[in-house]
């Protein structure tokens, strides 16, 4: 609908474009794009590359000059005119093909390495772009997105704000009035959405295995609270196709659905805790035991209906959620809208996150140890995704003795009954006893495996350092009736570092 009249604007856009990057490469812009360039690629030597919405070249004198084997696209004539001369003019190579970002000319598997710079923005399909781009990438090979939130302040009063607070002028235009890019930006998707949230959970769901962003935020006034805010300009995304399909397997299918059943219940239950003096001693416990710098980059894992990331969201952090269970994320983004924080929410596997090296300087988990499959497993992709000492928090307890030790079993049937003598029911969704019959339960795969110690050598052996335990912190955070009931498995916090 828009392709060619966004095509006609930049063929005008494209000689002052020219210069523009012209300036950028004789400057430090071009030393910190070479180096993201560079820390992003995947490994190897003359990769194959494909810059996407080339423009003038920039990104693709970069790469070659780098010895890659490079193609620039563009569906503007007068950019790849521009791009071309630019090549020649710089000594370089780079093969140029006209085609439109959306529906690449390119065989599957074609290129190790795709990068964009202010493409995705102004495309009318960016869904199906990054599936194209995702198509031609070989196994192993990276996407590379820059861009930015260059029209969300049409739809959203945070963005407006910031907007009205930038000088206003447009001298990388060079006379160009923007005015109409700016009438069909208006209609365009991207600018309806919060990015690059909306561009990562695209690309989760189109299958990518890795994933790693940067953000660079604008700070401005408020000018009618007053207040110093920020949003995100810019930012930036490398994704990483998957080497092999890693199918998820039934039993995980099986615990997922378990857990999306289960999800309105547990949602009830942590809107209580948010209401009440939990939400602060827990905020308290975690920030005390994190690393000490703000903002910081936290991984709830296995979030649940999102009380870790809710809280955490709300001191300024940036959190992601993930869980496996699609239904405990629907109560997750609900709780976070209720609440009034916007994290990143994500489904996938504990055991396989989707995430890049060192992407995180806290991750944290509350009663998820205890449910997985393959804990050894588990423990190192969270080391994986930690940066240098970044912070491991593991919140859990023993439940599983109330299934395998029969004195424990029978004590906790006890406090049952008296919790339904002195509040009436217990925290199950229908009131239901959690042991009808003390000794008739099936044991726990975890056996008699008595936690924290079990844990310690498992997080000794994934490289974690200064591990340290507290076996009982429920006086601080529980409430009365959770003493009662659960008070014969207290819960324990462990403390690692990578």
């Amino acid at each position: 609908m828009y392709l060619s009249k966004i095509s006609a604007y930049w063929d005008i856009r494209a000689d002052g474009y020219s210069k523009t990057i012209h300036e950028q490469l004789k400057d430090d812009r071009a030393a910190f794009f070479r180096d993201k360039l560079r820390t992003f690629a995947p490994e190897g030597n003359c990769l194959d590359c494909l810059d996407v919405g080339c423009g003038p070249g920039f990104f693709s004198i970069l790469l070659a000059q780098e010895q890659h084997r490079v193609t620039a696209t563009d569906y503007s004539e007068k950019m790849l005119e521009q791009a071309e001369s630019n090549f020649a003019e710089e000594g370089v190579v780079v093969k140029t093909v006209r085609c439109d970002a959306q529906q690449l000319p390119f065989e599957n598997e074609s290129f190790d390495y795709i990068v964009s710079r202010n493409l995705v923005w102004n495309l009318e399909e960016p869904e199906q772009a990054y599936r194209e781009w995702l198509r031609i990438l070989r196994p192993g090979g990276r996407l590379l997105v820059m861009d930015g939130n260059h029209y969300l302040y049409y739809y959203d009063d945070l963005y407006r704000k910031a907007n009205q607070s930038r000088d206003g002028t447009h001298s990388s235009c060079y006379g160009v009035d923007p005015t109409p890019i700016n009438e069909i930006a208006r209609n365009l998707p991207l600018s309806h959405k919060r990015r690059p949230e909306w561009d990562l959970r695209t690309l989760i769901d189109l299958g990518v295995g890795k994933l790693q962003t940067e953000t660079y935020p604008l700070t401005f006034r408020d000018s009618e609270s007053g207040e110093v805010k920020n949003v995100i300009s810019d930012f930036l995304i490398c994704a990483e196709k998957p080497g092999s399909a890693e199918a998820i397997t039934q039993t995980q299918r099986e615990i997922d659905d378990h857990w999306s059943g289960a999800a309105e219940n547990y949602s009830r239950i942590v809107r209580e805790e948010l209401q009440s003096f939990r939400a602060d001693a827990w905020s308290k416990l975690i920030l005390e035991s994190a690393p000490a710098h703000t903002p910081l980059d936290i991984l709830d894992v296995g979030c649940g209906p999102a009380f870790f990331t809710i809280l955490l969201s709300r001191t300024g952090h940036r959190t992601v959620g993930l869980d496996g269970a699609v239904g405990m994320l629907a109560q997750a983004s609900q709780n976070a809208a209720e609440a009034g924080v916007r994290p990143l929410f994500l489904q996938g596997d504990c055991h396989r996150l989707p995430f890049a090296d060192g992407s995180f300087d806290l991750v944290i988990s509350r009663n998820v140890t205890h449910t997985l499959r393959e804990q050894e497993k588990a423990y190192c992709e969270w080391f994986r995704v930690l940066r240098s000492s970044g912070v491991l928090l593991i919140f859990d307890a023993n439940w599983h003795l109330m299934q395998t030790d029969p004195e424990i079993r029978r004590e906790f049937a006890r406090r049952e009954t008296l919790c339904f003598q002195t509040y009436g029911s217990n925290f199950s969704a229908d009131h239901r006893r959690e042991v009808e019959d003390p000794d008739q339960i099936q044991a726990h795969r975890l056996g008699k495996c008595i936690r924290p110690d079990w844990d310690l050598p498992l997080l000794k052996a994934a490289g974690y350092r200064d591990i340290s335990v507290q076996r009982d912190i429920t006086d601080r955070l529980w409430s009365s009736k959770e003493k009662l009931l659960y008070g014969a498995t207290p819960m324990f916090m462990i403390r690692a570092v990578k």
